[in-house]
C-alpha cells in the first residue's frame, strides 16, 4: 500500500472513531436511561381507547410493560384497583382512592420521581385550578369546591403510574462510569491501534529506506553487473520501494553506458591501430634501410602522410563527437530559415554525386518563410553524414534521393539510396556508437557518423527514423514540427 494512502487512512481513523464515540456512547446512555422512559414511555398506552380491558387490551399492555427498564417501577390501576404493580406501596389486588394514592406519592416523593398517565374513554378526570380556565365544564355538584381532585361520573377509571429512584451521588457516579468507562476503553483501544499502526508504518518506511540505501550504495561502489535486490514483502510496496525499480533502470542504463564506453575505447583502438601500424612499419623500413632508393622512400613517405591525414581526421571526428555531448552549444540555437540550408545541401550533394558517379535526385518543397530554431552548422553536418553514408554504401550508377516536404504540422526531410541496405539484425543498432553492421565491415569508418546524427537531431527536439531492406536500399527520415506554410518554392 502506498505511504500516502496509509497516512490518509490513519488520519480518517483519527477523525472518525473519536467522533463516533462522542456521538453514540452518550446517545446509548440517553436511550437506555429511566428518566427518558418516564418522559416518553407511555405514548402507546395513552392511545388505548377501550377501557373494558379486553384480551387485546391486556396483550397490548403486556407488550408495553415488557419494554420497561429494570429500574422503573410500574403500577396499573383500574377503577381504583391495582391490577399490576412492581411498586412496594401498591400491592397487586389492593384498592385505594385517589387521595390515598396521592398520599403515597407525597410520602415517597423525596426518594422517587413519579409519572402518571391516564388513557380515558367515556369518563374523564379533571383537575381544576383557580388560575386556569376549564377546557370542559361537566356537571359539578354545588357543594364541590374548585381546585379539588374530583371523580366525575366515574363508571371506569384507568391509571398507569411509573416511578424511578432519584439518583444519589453514588448512582450518578455509576451512571458516569457507565458512560466514561466504555468511552475510555474505546479511546484506549483506538490509541493502541494508532500506536501499532504508526509502528508498522515507521517500520515499513525504515525497511524501504534501508533497501533503497543498500541499492544506492551498490551503484555508488560501481557494482553494475548484478541486478538490485527488491526484497519487499507482499503488501509492503510503496513509493520508496518503487524507487528501487527506477534505480534498477538507472543501473541498467549505467551498465549500457559502461559497455558503450568500453566499445568506444575498443573502437578507437581498432580504428587507430591500422594507420599507426602502417606508419610504424614504413618508418622502420626507411630507418633500417630496407627502403633505400629515392622513389621507394618517396612512396613510403606518401603512405605515411596519407595515414597521418587519416589519423587526424579520426581524431577530429572524435573531438567533434565529444563536443556534441557538451550542453553549452544547445544554449546558442538561433531561429533561422530552413530553405537556404536545404538548397546549399542539395547543391553540394549534386556536385559530390558527379565526382562519385552517383545519380542524385532532389525534390524539395519548403516554404520560403519557414524558420526553425537550430544550429545551422550541426544540422548541415547531420545531413552531410546521412548523404556520406548513402554514398559509401552505393555503387557507381546507383541513385541517391534527397526529398523535403511540408504539411501544416511537420516538415519531412529524407535521404534515400538504392544500395546494399541494412540487415534486419543490424537495424536496431545503427544509432549506437562504434557499431558497424555486416555490410559495413568492408568500408572504412569508425561507426560514429549515425550516432552523431542521432545526437544532433534529438538535441534539437526532432525525430529521425530509418527503414531499410537488404539489397534494396535505405531511407533516413527526419521529422520536424513546424508552423503552417504560406508560400512554397520548388527546387528540381
Amino acid at each position: 500500500m502506498r505511504i500516502r494512502t496509509q497516512f490518509k487512512l490513519l488520519i480518517a481513523t483519527i477523525i472518525i472513531i473519536p467522533t463516533l464515540c462522542l456521538i453514540f456512547i452518550p446517545l446509548h446512555y440517553y436511550l437506555t436511561s429511566s428518566q427518558r422512559y418516564l418522559m416518553q414511555g407511555y405514548k402507546q398506552i395513552r392511545n388505548i381507547e377501550n377501557l373494558d380491558i379486553s384480551d387485546d387490551d391486556w396483550n397490548t399492555l403486556e407488550e408495553q410493560l415488557k419494554n420497561i427498564p429494570d429500574d422503573v417501577q410500574v403500577a396499573v390501576l383500574y377503577e381504583n384497583k391495582v391490577l399490576i404493580s412492581t411498586i412496594e406501596e401498591l400491592p397487586e389486588g389492593s384498592e385505594l382512592s385517589v387521595f390515598d394514592l396521592f398520599d403515597i406519592i407525597h410520602s415517597t416523593s423525596h426518594s422517587y420521581d413519579y409519572q402518571m398517565q391516564s388513557p380515558l374513554h367515556r369518563n374523564r378526570m379533571m383537575y381544576e385550578r383557580p388560575d386556569l380556565k376549564p377546557v370542559e365544564k361537566p356537571n359539578i355538584k354545588p357543594d364541590e369546591k374548585p381546585g379539588e381532585l374530583t371523580d366525575i361520573n366515574t363508571e371506569s377509571h384507568f391509571f398507569v403510574i411509573s416511578r424511578t429512584p432519584i439518583p444519589t451521588r453514588e448512582a450518578k457516579l455509576e451512571n458516569l462510569r457507565s458512560v466514561y468507562i466504555p468511552l475510555f476503553l474505546t479511546l484506549s483501544a483506538f490509541v493502541i491501534f494508532c500506536i501499532v499502526y504508526l509502528i508498522r508504518l515507521s517500520r515499513t518506511i525504515s525497511s524501504s529506506i534501508t533497501i533503497l540505501e543498500h541499492n544506492t550504495q551498490r551503484i555508488a561502489q560501481g557494482e553494475l553487473d548484478k541486478s538490485l535486490s527488491q526484497n519487499v514483502k507482499k503488501g509492503y510496496s510503496n513509493e520508496i520501494t518503487s524507487l528501487t525499480q527506477s534505480i534498477e533502470k538507472m543501473r541498467q542504463s549505467l551498465k549500457e553506458d559502461q559497455e558503450k564506453q568500453s566499445r568506444f575505447i575498443m573502437g578507437i583502438s581498432h580504428d587507430l591501430r591500422t594507420p599507426v601500424a602502417l606508419i610504424k612499419g614504413y618508418t622502420e623500413a626507411i630507418s633500417d634501410g630496407v627502403v633505400a632508393d629515392i622513389d621507394s622512400v618517396k612512396n613510403s613517405l606518401d603512405v605515411i602522410h596519407t595515414k597521418a591525414d587519416q589519423l587526424e581526421g579520426m581524431i577530429n571526428t572524435l573531438i567533434d563527437y565529444v563536443k556534441l555531448n557538451d550542453t553549452d552549444w544547445r544554449q546558442t540555437l538561433v531561429k533561422q530559415a530552413l530553405l537556404p540550408l536545404l538548397e546549399e545541401f542539395a547543391q553540394g550533394a549534386r556536385l559530390t554525386g558527379e565526382v562519385y558517379k552517383r545519380n542524385i535526385e532532389t525534390d524539395i518543397h519548403i516554404n520560403e518563410n519557414t524558420c526553425l530554431t537550430m544550429d545551422r552548422t550541426l544540422v548541415m553536418r547531420a545531413l552531410e553524414n546521412l548523404f556520406s553514408n548513402a554514398v559509401r554504401y552505393t555503387q557507381e550508377g546507383q541513385s541517391i534521393s534527397i526529398k523535403a516536404s511540408q504539411t501544416e504540422e511537420n516538415i519531412f526531410i529524407s535521404v534515400s539510396d538504392t544500395g546494399c541496405g541494412i540487415q534486419p539484425k543490424d537495424l536496431e543498432h545503427v544509432w549506437e556508437l562504434f557499431y558497424r553492421g555486416t555490410n559495413s565491415r568492408r568500408e572504412q569508418g569508425m561507426g560514429i557518423g549515425l550516432s552523431t546524427v542521432k545526437n544532433i537531431i534529438d538535441t534539437h527536439g526532432w525525430n529521425i527514423s530509418v527503414s531499410s531492406e537488404s539489397e534494396k536500399g535505405s531511407t533516413f527520415t527526419i521529422t520536424i514540427p513546424t508552423e503552417p506554410c504560406v508560400q512554397t518554392k520548388t527546387i528540381q
